[in-house]
């Protein structure tokens, strides 16, 4: 593309600042966006959530993660351990576990 006019100084300086300040409304409007996208999965994942409380003495059962699992125990092995019994709530909603034989179960 062939230059037909030059541009002075002053204009070309007004015209950076333009782009610049485009620029950074983009990037906010861009933000906006993304933080109201996270809000909305927020309330759909704790809309699906259903809060239990568990009571002294209950029992209950303990999902099997990966970390704990045995090593060659395959995909036919169960997910769930115990039962175990409630002994204490924490104030987050965590609890803490006892099996039959009354040990008391790692964190």
């Amino acid at each position: 593309m062939l230059r037909t006019k030059e541009v002075g100084w002053d204009q070309n300086v007004a015209q950076l600042c333009l782009a610049q300040d485009q620029s950074e409304e983009r990037r906010w409007q861009a933000l906006i966006l993304i933080i109201a996208y996270q809000q909305h999965i927020k309330v759909a994942h704790h809309k699906k959530m259903k809060a239990h409380r568990f009571q002294v003495g209950e029992l209950v059962l303990k999902r099997v993660i990966q970390s704990t699992k045995e090593k060659n125990a395959g995909k036919l092995r169960s997910n769930w351990e115990g039962p175990y019994t409630v002994v204490s709530r924490g104030g987050t909603g965590s609890c803490t576990l006892v099996d039959q034989e009354q040990k008391t179960l790692g964190k």
